[in-house]
């Protein structure tokens, strides 16, 4: 089948109006795209007749998609989108932040928001050689004097 055949081909079955003129023009210069088409009218004019002959009830699809679920097997992902699921997730989730959050409150470490609990914390390595000097002292005095935490 032909390009022009191909682009207009459900228009024309379809009983469509306004076809273009390359369309008439080609089926009346090709024998082969003619008996095509020609075929393909008869099928769609059978196919027409048994739809009207064999229209289902009223409900027919309904009842179908019914019976469909109905047969169905449950996955073992459906599970995850009943509401009783997902409120236990989200119940549990609470539950474990606020133990998570209970334990790093609990264990976290003493202010250090005074001089002193810093230098208590830090572990200093004894120098054999050095002597305390008073420059030595005063150092550590300012240092302690002007420590901010940030």
């Amino acid at each position: 089948m032909h390009q022009p055949i191909r682009d207009s081909l459900e228009a024309y079955l379809a009983g469509t109006t306004g076809l273009p003129k390359t369309f008439d023009e080609h089926l009346n210069s090709c024998t082969e795209c003619a008996e095509q088409v020609s075929a393909m009218r008869r099928q769609a004019n059978l196919l027409g007749a048994l739809r009207t002959v064999y229209e289902p009830r009223p409900g027919f699809y309904a009842r179908v998609l019914e019976r469909i679920d109905r047969q169905a097997r449950p996955s073992i992902w459906s599970v995850m989108l009943e509401p009783a699921f997902g409120r236990s997730i989200a119940v549990a989730g609470a539950v474990l932040t606020l133990v998570l959050g209970t334990y790093l409150v609990a264990t976290e470490p003493g202010d250090h928001s005074r001089p002193a609990s810093v230098i208590e914390t830090q572990e200093f390595a004894p120098q054999e050689t050095a002597v305390a000097t008073p420059q030595d002292r005063d150092a550590v005095l300012v240092n302690l004097a002007s420590f901010r935490e940030n």
